[in-house]
């Protein structure tokens, strides 16, 4: 069984391709400015190097800024829910995660098998995300994969008075103009988010072991600055940049193991709000229409490409939106006495909400 993740975020774009448990192959890029064109290079990357066609790959998952975008996914799940669940793989006795992306930081907290239990996210400024990294790093005339290092050879590392992009940005200019080195600079930065970051882990609890994924993981100085603040050792995968990708390939590999033993194939995603699916046991399901042509909110279609039986399926365009499209199997009932469920001859069609 092969399937795969895609992680689609606002800086690169990640893939994992992964064969029973096993990471076959995965990639980094970057996000271009169409995540169409994104996903479809990185997915044809990632393929590559085992010598395999989307054709083989049995399910994919998207996650991530573009996750909505990809496609060719099967489904999309929030990147929170995949960043728990490719940590758990590597350390399952992870509870507390530092996701630091490119336009966003999230705070996670999650069980030991990798459901989430509380998040909170900080998206409202991009300061302490890799692109403010990025643009102090142009400011300094340094490569981003240099400041970290950079940062742990200072002496008087400079106080900052905010971490705004904005206004972070102007004051680093300020200070390099006034000849002061580079390395204190960024020390004083690396501190300022160290110490937003706590903050942010705070308000969902610190708890034994603690994780850092996202590019920024890669970053010595930012890792060092954490583990003096939060006062635990983060435990660092081999690439922090993929886990999302790879949490999104297990659950990949999860849904398409469901599917293989029931034949039952999952609609919809799971975000940090809950889970929204409509699986369809293509093993019961006879093809009739019946569902698609009562279904209210108009998701449900009678298709099938690769010319075998007709098949009940979900509209491509309903699947990123299913939860605001589809009011749910109770919710839907309550109103319409006649509905999916109703005139399915052989009870085919469940929801998850």
């Amino acid at each position: 069984m092969i399937v795969a993740g895609i992680d689609v975020g606002s800086r690169a774009a990640k893939a994992v391709v992964i064969s029973n448990g096993s990471i076959l192959s995965s990639v980094i890029c970057d996000t271009g400015p169409e995540s169409v064109k994104t996903s479809r290079a990185a997915m044809a990357e990632v393929l590559k190097g085992p010598g395999l066609s989307l054709d083989d790959i049995q399910y994919v998952v998207a996650t991530g800024y573009g996750r909505v975008l990809v496609p060719f996914a099967d489904e999309n799940i929030s990147e929170i829910s995949c960043h728990a669940r490719g940590i758990n793989w590597y350390f399952p006795s992870v509870r507390t995660i530092l996701d630091m992306g490119g336009q966003d930081c999230k705070a996670i907290s999650c069980d030991g098998n990798g459901l989430v239990t509380n998040f909170i996210m900080n998206d409202k400024c991009a300061g302490g995300t890799g692109r403010f990294l990025e643009m102090i790093a142009e400011v300094l005339n340094t490569s981003l994969e240099e400041i970290g290092e950079l940062s742990l050879s200072s002496r008087n590392a400079i106080p900052f008075n905010t971490i705004c992009a904005v206004f972070a940005q102007s004051e680093a200019i300020a200070h390099f103009r006034k000849g002061v080195t580079k390395s204190d600079i960024l020390a004083g930065l690396h501190e300022a988010i160290a110490t937003r970051s706590l903050n942010l882990l705070k308000r969902v609890s610190i708890e034994r072991d603690f994780s850092i994924t996202g590019g920024i993981a890669k970053n010595s100085g930012m890792v060092a600055k954490l583990k003096e603040k939060v006062g635990l050792d983060p435990l660092l995968c081999e690439d922090p940049q993929i886990v999302g990708a790879l949490g999104a390939a297990l659950f990949a590999e999860e849904r398409c193991n469901t599917s293989v033993q029931g034949m039952k194939i999952h609609y919809g995603y799971a975000d940090g709000t809950g889970d929204y699916f409509i699986t369809i046991d293509s093993g019961q399901c006879d093809g009739c229409g019946d569902c698609a042509r009562v279904c209210p909110a108009a998701v449900l279609i009678v298709a099938r490409e690769d010319g075998r039986h007709p098949k009940a399926e979900l509209k491509e365009e309903a699947r990123k939106n299913l939860a605001f499209l589809c009011p749910g199997f109770y919710s839907c009932s309550d109103t319409h006495k006649i509905n999916c469920h109703s005139v399915c001859p052989k009870d085919a069609i469940s929801h998850s909400w």
